[in-house]
């Protein structure tokens, strides 16, 4: 019985070791994030003027693939893959985790884990690295870079 308990009282004190609490983010780390998270629910809802509202204008996508053996590069404006996440007739997800947010005065960076969903059914993971200008007092994303991996997804998130 003693066992029980002495295994019980590790499980219960490991508990707060395993349970990762969000990090204390300064408000600019805040207001840098509000722009991703905001582009991002634009993204789910397909609402190209809710994504175009958080973007520099011009602002690029770039897509980094292996494949075949080789790294496949795509370049593109923000606009036209803005205009192409609009256009998906059935419904997107594009969860973000473990979100790293790094500000530099007027520059800023976001790091974030992704599963991307069409239709419930996962299409592939990666990593998307946003970059952030504060212009005239305000965050605006003016490039993503994502990995898109199909094979070397572990469990979605």
């Amino acid at each position: 019985m003693k066992a029980i308990f002495a295994i019980a009282a590790a499980f219960l004190a490991a508990a707060p070791l395993a349970a990762e609490p969000a990090p204390a983010r300064t408000p600019e780390e805040t207001a840098v994030l509000a722009t991703v998270e905001a582009f991002m629910r634009g993204l789910a809802a397909r609402d190209a003027a809710a994504m175009e509202a958080q973007v520099t204008e011009p602002g690029l996508l770039a897509m980094v693939e292996e494949r075949d053996g080789a790294d496949h590069v795509e370049l593109a404006p923000l606009s036209e893959a803005i205009a192409s996440i609009a256009s998906i007739p059935v419904p997107v997800a594009e969860p973000l985790h473990g979100e790293v947010v790094t500000v530099d005065g007027p520059v800023a960076t976001v790091r974030a884990d992704f599963d991307f969903f069409i239709d419930g059914k996962r299409s592939h993971c990666g990593v998307d690295i946003f970059t952030l200008m504060r212009i005239d007092g305000a965050w605006k994303i003016a490039t993503i870079t994502y990995s898109h991996l199909t094979s070397s997804c572990g469990a979605a998130q």
